[in-house]
C-alpha cells in the first residue's frame, strides 16, 4: 500500500477543530420547576457557560472524527498494489554492451519496480577477463548484469495474472520486437532464457519510439523498462500514453578504464619490434594500474602507469621480439571487462622464418630463399655449446616454420623442442625408417595446395620410406600405388612429410622442385595469418579472398568472446563463393576468418579483434533516463517537494516526483473513491443520530 499525495495531511487539522467544538459547546442541565415564575432564575443559570469541559463519550462526537479521519486519507490519494492490473505490458530489455558488466555479488531479489531511478550509485569491485559470469543465477559470487537482469523479469513475468498479454522489445543495436502480445508462458521463459547482450551502439531513442507507437491509445498497456541505467542518448522529449515503471539491474559503475589504442611497428634495422598503446581513465580518482604485454601468450614486458582522472596516457614499449598476435592486458581489470585489453598482429608481407636441420642441402636450401623464406640452418649432429650431449637452446626468434631434412635429431623429442614443434608447422623429409621399392612408377599426384601446378610425369625416386601414415595424414602423391608425400593438420598444426630422401631422388634437379617448395612453404605458413586490425562489431571488412576458396568460418580465438565459448560463424557466401567483404562478428574478441577449398584444405587465415560500441566505455557521458508521461500516464508518488522533480532517472509531467518502486511488480489501484464513499455512509449515519435527538 502506499500514498499517492502527503500534501491531504494539511485536512487532517479538521480534527482538533472538532476537539475544540465540543471542549467549548455549552451544556444544557435539565431541570424541573413548578411555576412559570422561576423560568428567569433558571434562564440566569444556564447561561453560565462551562468552557473546557471534559469530553463526553458521544456517539455523535466519534462519528464526526472518523468522517474528517477518512476524509483526510481520501484527500492523500492512497493505493494499493494488486497484481497484475495492466492486459498488455510492454517491456524494454537494455541488451546494451554495459549488460555484460560484472557486478558486486549476487542478489537476492529483484531490486524493486521505480516510476524514478535514483541517481546515487556506487562503485562495483573490478573482475579481470579470466573471470566469466555465472550462467546459474541462482549460484552464489559474481554474475552479470544481464544475468541479473533475466532473473528479475522472469520474476516480473511470473506476477503477472493469466490473461495478461506481453510484448518483449530488445534495446540493441536495432529495435528488436522478441514477443508481441504474447499470452503463452512457455514462449515468455524461453525469450528471456535467450537474452544476451548486443555490443554494438544502440538504438536508445528508436527502440523508446517503437514502444511509444506500441502503447498509443492502449488504454490496458502499461511500458515497464529493466535498464542498468546508463541511457546514451535523451529521451525526455518522446511522449508516452501509459503508466511507466523503471527497473534498475544493479549499481552502474562510477568509472572504467579502457585501452583505446594499441598497435604494434616492426624495425627492420633492429629486427624487433615496437609497441604503442593509448589507455583512458574515465573515472573520478586516478587509476594505478599494470600494463602487460604479452606475444603469442608469451609474457613480454610490463609496465606501471599511473592515469589522472578523466585523463589518458600514452605508454610505449620499445625492443619487443618477433610475434603473430600480440595482446596487452590491463590489470587489475574493472567490472567492464570488454576495453581492458587489446590485439595487435605483426606486418603481412614479413618473410616466414624457416629453421632447417640438415646436414646439408644446397638445392632445398636456394629453394626455400627463392621461396621468400629467412633460412636459419642447423646441423642435426651438433648439440649445444658443451658438445652434443647438450640440448641446444632455442633460437631467439621463434621460426614459422621447421623443416627436417633426413633424420630428426633425439633432442627434438625433449623439451623446450617438443613445446615448439607442438605449435609450429613442421616439414619432415625422409627419415630414419626402413625402405621399400615400389612396384611400378605410377604416378598419382591429388589436389592440394603443395601439388598445385606441380605436373611431373614419372617417379622422382626409386625407394620409400616404409612407414604408415599418421591418422591426421592424407597422401596427396602416391608411386606405385604406395604414399609419397602426405600431409595434414595435427591438432590444428599443419603436417607435410614427404616419404622418401631427397639424396635418393633426381626431384632437386628438376624444373618444378622451386615451385614445388614455394607451394610447401605458402601452405606450411597459410596457418600464419595475416593481421585485419580492430573493427566494430558487425562492421564490414574487406578481405583478400583465393578465387578457389569455397569456404569460410570465423572461429573466437582469445579475448571476450573466447572466454564465453562463442561457437563457429560461417562465413558469408554467394553463388557458392565467399565474399571478399564479410560482417565482422557480433561479439568483441580475437576472431581468426579461415579460407578453405572445396576439399575443406585451409588456404589462407587473417586475424581480427572486434570491439564493443566505444560510447558503452565512456560511463559519464550517459545520458540520465527522463521520460515524458502523456495524459494517461499515472503520477507517482512524493513524500514532500524536495526539488527532485525531473532528477536524473525520472518520469516526469506537470506534477510528477521521484520514489523507489515496492519491490513487487504489480499495478496501483486506488482508494481514495472507496474511502469518500465510506465517509459519505458515515455522514448518513451520524444525520440519522441527530435526528433522533441523541444529545449534542
Amino acid at each position: 500500500m502506499g500514498i499517492g499525495l502527503w500534501s491531504g495531511l494539511w485536512f487532517g487539522l479538521a480534527i482538533p477543530i472538532i476537539l475544540l467544538m465540543y471542549l467549548f459547546k455549552r451544556k444544557y442541565i435539565d431541570t424541573t420547576v413548578s411555576s412559570h415564575l422561576l423560568w428567569n432564575h433558571v434562564l440566569r443559570n444556564i447561561e453560565a457557560n462551562r468552557p473546557w469541559q471534559k469530553l463526553q463519550n458521544r456517539l455523535l462526537l466519534w462519528l464526526q472524527l472518523l468522517v474528517a479521519a477518512l476524509l483526510v486519507f481520501a484527500l492523500m490519494a492512497p493505493y494499493i498494489w494488486v497484481q497484475g492490473g495492466s492486459k498488455h505490458t510492454v517491456v524494454i530489455v537494455d541488451a546494451s554492451a554495459s549488460m555484460s558488466m560484472i557486478l558486486n555479488e549476487q542478489t537476492d531479489g529483484p531490486q524493486g519496480v521505480q516510476n524514478g531511478m535514483e541517481s546515487d550509485q556506487q562503485a562495483t569491485a573490478g573482475f579481470g577477463l579470466e573471470q566469466r559470469s555465472s550462467q546459474n543465477s541462482g549460484q552464489t559470487g559474481t554474475v552479470s548484469a544481464m544475468d541479473q537482469l533475466k532473473e528479475e523479469l522472469s520474476e516480473f513475468t511470473a506476477s503477472l495474472n493469466r490473461k495478461s498479454e506481453l510484448t518483449l522489445l530488445k534495446l540493441g543495436s536495432k529495435p528488436q520486437v522478441i514477443l508481441s502480445r504474447e499470452t503463452n508462458r512457455g514462449k515468455w521463459k524461453q525469450a528471456i532464457s535467450e537474452l544476451t547482450p548486443d555490443f554494438g551502439v544502440s538504438a536508445y531513442r528508436e527502440t523508446l519510439s517503437l514502444a511509444a507507437a506500441m502503447t498509443k491509445e492502449d488504454a490496458e498497456a502499461r511500458l515497464v523498462i529493466f535498464t542498468d541505467g546508463r541511457w546514451l542518448e535523451r529521451s525526455d522529449d518522446i511522449p508516452l500514453d501509459v503508466p511507466v515503471n523503471v527497473v534498475m539491474i544493479g549499481d552502474a559503475a562510477p568509472g572504467n578504464a579502457s585501452i583505446e589504442q594499441f598497435g604494434v611497428k616492426s624495425n627492420p634495422a633492429a629486427e624487433t619490434v615496437e609497441g604503442v598503446s593509448v589507455v583512458r581513465n574515465y573515472g573520478g580518482h586516478a587509476l594505478e594500474a599494470e600494463l602487460n604485454l604479452y606475444g603469442d601468450e608469451r609474457l613480454l614486458a610490463s609496465q606501471q602507469a599511473v592515469v589522472g582522472a578523466e585523463e589518458s596516457l600514452t605508454v610505449s614499449f620499445a625492443d619487443l621480439p618477433a610475434a603473430e598476435v600480440y595482446r596487452l592486458s590491463l590489470s587489475p581489470g574493472d567490472s567492464y571487462a570488454l576495453d581492458n585489453e587489446a590485439f595487435a598482429f605483426s606486418g603481412q608481407h614479413r618473410a616466414p622464418q624457416v629453421l632447417l636441420f640438415s646436414r646439408g642441402n644446397l638445392f632445398l636450401e636456394k629453394a626455400l630463399q627463392l621461396a621468400g623464406a629467412s633460412v636459419t640452418r642447423m646441423n642435426p649432429d651438433d648439440g649445444g655449446e658443451t658438445g652434443a650431449s647438450e640440448v641446444p637452446k632455442l633460437p631467439e626468434r621463434t621460426p614459422d616454420i621447421m623443416v627436417v631434412d633426413g633424420q630428426a635429431p633425439d633432442y627434438l623429442q625433449q623439451s623446450p623442442w617438443s613445446e615448439l614443434i607442438s605449435r609450429t608447422p613442421l616439414w619432415t623429409i625422409g627419415g630414419k625408417e626402413d625402405k621399400v621399392q615400389p612396384p611400378n612408377g605410377e604416378l598419382k599426384i591429388e589436389n592440394h595446395p603443395v601439388t598445385r601446378y606441380f605436373t611431373i610425369k614419372d617417379s622422382p625416386t626409386a625407394t620409400l620410406s616404409k612407414s604408415p601414415l599418421p591418422a591426421w595424414g592424407k597422401s596427396i602423391m602416391e608411386i606405385g600405388g604406395l604414399p609419397a608425400i602426405y600431409a595434414g593438420n595435427e591438432a590444428g598444426v599443419a603436417r607435410l612429410g614427404f616419404l622418401f630422401a631427397l639424396e635418393d631422388s633426381d626431384l632437386p634437379l628438376r624444373p618444378e622442385f622451386p615451385i614445388l617448395v614455394n607451394n610447401a612453404v605458402e601452405w606450411l605458413q597459410s596457418g600464419r595469418a595475416a593481421g585485419l586490425g580492430r573493427a566494430m562489431v558487425e562492421a564490414k571488412v574487406s578481405i583478400p579472398v583465393a578465387a578457389e576458396a569455397q569456404q569460410g568460418v570465423w572461429t573466437a580465438i582469445g579475448g571476450y568472446a573466447a572466454t564465453n565459448g562463442v561457437t563457429d560463424i560461417p562465413a558469408e557466401m554467394k553463388d557458392g563463393l565467399v565474399l571478399a567483404e564479410q560482417t565482422a562478428p557480433a561479439v568483441p574478441g580475437l576472431w581468426r576468418f579461415q579460407l578453405r577449398d572445396v576439399n575443406g584444405t585451409e588456404l589462407a587465415s587473417y586475424y581480427l579483434q572486434t570491439t564493443a560500441s566505444p560510447l558503452e566505455s565512456a560511463v559519464q557521458a550517459a545520458w540520465p533516463l527522463q521520460l515524458t508521461a502523456g495524459d494517461k500516464s499515472e503520477p507517482s508518488a512524493a513524500g514532500a517537494d524536495d526539488g527532485t522533480a525531473g532528477s536524473p532517472g525520472s518520469v516526469t509531467d506537470a506534477d510528477t516526483r521521484t520514489e523507489r518502486g515496492q519491490g513487487d511488480f504489480s499495478d496501483r489501484y486506488p482508494l481514495a473513491y472507496l474511502l469518500a464513499l465510506l465517509a459519505f455512509l458515515v455522514i448518513f449515519a451520524e444525520w440519522g443520530v441527530y435526528q433522533r435527538g441523541r444529545s449534542i
